[in-house]
This record gives structure tokens, C-alpha cells and sequence, in this order.
């Protein structure tokens, strides 16, 4: 079902995403976001991995440094996740673009310290990274060196350009006959190998 949180109104309406088992698809699937938090006088931006889960974002981050202490004071976050796809090239030098997928999320955050409250949040976020749950408890130590954020979804909006979907240029100009040049796969969990979720991986002896 889609969310009552999915924004759909854009200038561009061509470049609209509104597919939203494609859209969650996507942010299952990547790895990392950029994050900006309130700041004077620029706005604090930090990259960082997360894991999706329907109504939020969750990460993490050192309890002893800016990005916390800024979440302390203002918790409203803005989160931004995309994937380019491709370079294209027209004749015209304005016909030069991109294939991409993006995703915008307006969300509040809330910080959890306590130890217990950590560790759980952790152990969900790490449901996303290994499945295969082939790990060792959190430590508490490790767990008190960090902050638990949860950042949940006040709106989204999501955009795309696919030349295979139509995408060709705005509405009202004439299509550019463009030249598509792929880049390589990015960085996401569907392009790990099998191994990398092996839950026996610990457990075999070396031969």
C-alpha cells in the first residue's frame, strides 16, 4: 500500500516517481544516504548507512560528536538517497543529463541512548546487512559509544529519469536524440555475491 507520506506534486511531472513498490524496492536496496541537519550558518550534511523500514530511517552515529549534538537541539532532518544510472550526450550541449533514481525524505528524528534500547535498535537496522544472523551479541560497551536514531517520515517525494520509461526531455520540447552511456553497477545489496550472507561462513574450518 502506498504511504500517506509519498508527496507526489512536482514542477517536473514528467520526472515524478510515484511506482511505490519500486520506490521501497530501492530504498531496501541501498546503502547509503546523505543526511542534513540544521546548522548555522550552513546546513550539516554527513553520509551515512541505513536501513528502511516503512515508516523511517534508521541509523547511528557517535554519541560524542557534532552530528548528535546537532540532532539534540533540532531533530528535523532531511535525508537524501540516489542512484545514477547514466551519462547521456545529444548534439546540443543543454541535451547532456543523466539517468537516475532519487529520493527526498523530510523526517523528525529521535535519539535513544540507553543501552538495552540501542542494541535492539541495532539488531533490527542489522537485519538488512546480515540476515543470515550468523553474528555475536552487541556488546553494551560498543552499544554506549553511540546514539540510535530513528528517523521517521514526515513526507517523501521521489524522481526519476529512465530513457526506457519515456524520459526523454520536458514536456513541449523536441525529444534529443541521445547517447546513452551506462555506468557501472553501483554499490547496493543486490549486487553482493551469495556469499556475503552465508550464515556458515564462521563456522567452517579452514582447509
Amino acid at each position: 500500500m502506498t504511504p500517506d507520506y509519498l508527496d507526489a506534486k512536482m514542477r517536473r511531472t514528467d520526472l515524478a516517481w510515484t511506482d511505490w513498490p519500486a520506490i521501497e524496492a530501492f530504498l531496501r536496496d541501498e546503502l547509503i544516504c546523505r543526511v542534513a541537519v540544521n546548522d548555522t550558518p550552513f546546513p550539516y550534511v554527513v553520509p551515512q548507512s541505513f536501513t528502511f523500514v516503512g515508516d523511517a530511517f534508521l541509523i547511528h552515529c557517535s554519541r560524542f560528536g557534532k552530528f548528535s549534538g546537532l540532532l539534540r537541539e533540532n531533530p528535523h532532518v532531511t535525508i537524501v538517497v540516489d542512484r545514477p544510472v547514466a551519462l547521456l550526450k545529444a548534439p546540443k550541449g543543454q541535451n547532456t543529463s543523466l539517468e537516475y533514481y532519487s529520493v527526498i525524505a523530510r523526517c523528525e528524528a529521535t535519539t535513544r541512548e540507553d543501552t538495552h534500547d540501542v542494541i535492539a535498535h541495532q539488531n533490527t537496522a542489522l537485519g538488512k546487512f546480515r540476515p543470515e544472523k550468523d553474528y555475536t551479541p552487541i556488546e553494551p560497551g560498543a552499544a554506549n559509544q553511540i546514539v540510535a536514531i530513528r528517523c521517521r517520515i514526515e513526507s517523501l517525494s521521489a524522481k526519476k529519469r529512465i530513457l526506457a520509461d519515456g524520459q526523454y526531455s520536458p514536456p513541449g520540447q523536441p525529444q534529443a536524440p541521445y547517447l546513452r552511456y551506462p555506468f557501472e553497477r553501483g554499490a547496493a545489496l543486490s549486487g553482493l555475491p551469495e556469499g556475503a550472507f552465508d550464515p556458515q561462513r564462521f563456522h567452517r574450518k579452514p582447509t
